[in-house]
């Protein structure tokens, strides 16, 4: 973390105290990230949809379902015994050999998901966004889903600091009709408008993150910012 910030300071030449806030920010939405995802209950909905394609009446989707499974079952046990890079290494096989042998099938869809945000807990942003770019695809006519991958796709832009492409895909959730991740979508683009000049736009984003969702989880956190 702190060579991340040291990072932030050199590319955005911040105040010191603007620095520090934004570095809780990033702190707090990278920390909550699987608080958010089972709070919108995206991984029960991936689960209950892993489920479904099992129940097609197909041998290979059915192979496909098996192996999701067991690579899941083995990156979650790895991660009891190790740190998210160990684990992330442990699985690599499982799923670049799912998606070399079943990656059209809809179990392969799914894991593309979970790998994606896999890759990005062991901070390997270049493979979160192939797989959240590919599932763009995937689930674009899955509103809640596609919020999801939107979500995963801005938050490894942010691990690569490449912020304006960041800000992109956040404002494409908070102008979408659906509210899945759209609270989070307002809270990090208040940052990041902010970390890019446009304090006024950042503000905003603060006062309608606090009028639109008012029982945010963010709300203490925003509310020491407005009132600071």
């Amino acid at each position: 973390m702190a060579r991340g910030e040291a990072t932030r300071k050199q590319l955005l030449k911040e105040p010191d105290q603007f620095i520090t806030f934004s570095g809780k920010l990033i702190a707090f939405g990278r920390s909550h990230f699987k608080i958010i995802l089972i709070s919108t209950g995206i991984l029960f909905s991936l689960l209950l949809a892993l489920v479904a394609a099992r129940q097609i009446s197909d041998r290979n989707e059915n192979r496909a379902s098996e192996l999701v499974e067991k690579a899941v079952a083995k990156y979650s046990t790895a991660l009891q015994e190790t740190n998210p890079q160990t684990a992330y290494d442990r699985v690599k096989t499982d799923f670049t050999d799912l998606f070399d042998q079943y990656g059209s099938k809809n179990a392969a869809k799914i894991a593309r998901v979970i790998y994606g945000d896999i890759s990005y807990n062991a901070g390997d942003a270049d493979t979160a966004i192939a797989m959240f770019t590919h599932a763009l695809d995937d689930f674009n006519q899955s509103p809640a889903v596609k919020n999801i991958v939107l979500n995963g796709l801005a938050y490894a832009f942010v691990l690569k600091a490449e912020y304006p492409r960041s800000i992109h895909y956040f404002e494409m959730i908070s102008i979408d009709s659906e509210k899945t991740m759209k609270s989070g979508a307002l809270f990090n683009l208040a940052w990041l408008y902010e970390a890019s000049g446009e304090k006024e736009k950042g503000e905003a984003m603060y006062q309608r993150l606090l009028a639109e969702f008012p029982e945010s989880m963010y709300g203490d956190l925003v509310k020491e910012k407005v009132s600071g």
